[in-house]
């Protein structure tokens, strides 16, 4: 399923309207952008999901780590009762039935970030300041000069900056996960 954005060009803050071209470019880098965030937060959807539904592998041990992060409630492991397991309301499943988890193991829990939350709103910030430099600069001039001055431009590719991957890398916590730059 395509993610969605975490930003709309309306969200971006800018000192004049866009015009329709610029909206619709907007709209599309600020996909690119929620994508690049999702990837450095270790491939995280960041948003919230209810009710999602995961196939695992089972690890050969009592212990199961669920892949999108932060877990916010687990409702059901299929094929096995509420007292064959317990959530460590962190991010494992633990076997409670004296058995490991083996082969494909189908979890159904809630993920993610709402949108009030601050690590939510640190996506929506990097995202839309990504897009920002590409409609300042879309001719995407590095430097220009005229007589005795110069000027540097930042990188106006709808990219992380080394201090944004370093915020989102903060926000979402991706060291803990064994994530690494």
């Amino acid at each position: 399923m395509p993610l969605g954005p975490f930003a709309t060009a309306a969200d971006l803050r800018i000192d004049r309207d866009l015009t329709e071209a610029e909206q619709s470019l907007a709209n599309r880098l600020l996909v690119d952008a929620s994508n690049l965030i999702r990837m450095t937060a270790g491939y995280q959807q960041i948003s919230r999901v209810d009710n999602d539904t995961a196939t695992l592998r089972g690890s050969g041990t009592t212990v199961l780590k669920l892949p999108q992060r932060p877990v916010r409630d687990v409702t059901a492991v299929a094929g096995l009762p509420s007292t064959a397991w317990a959530w460590d309301a962190g991010e494992r499943l633990i076997r409670c039935d004296g058995r490991v988890w083996h082969g494909p193991t189908t979890v159904t829990y809630s993920h993610g970030f709402d949108t009030e939350d601050i690590a939510y709103q640190v996506a929506v910030s990097v995202a839309c300041d990504a897009v920002k430099r590409v409609l300042t600069n879309p001719e995407l001039i590095k430097q220009r000069s005229i007589d005795d001055y110069s000027e540097t431009l930042a990188d106006a590719r709808a990219s992380l900056l080394a201090g944004e991957q370093d915020t989102i890398r903060q926000a979402f916590g991706v060291s803990s996960w064994g994530v690494t730059a």
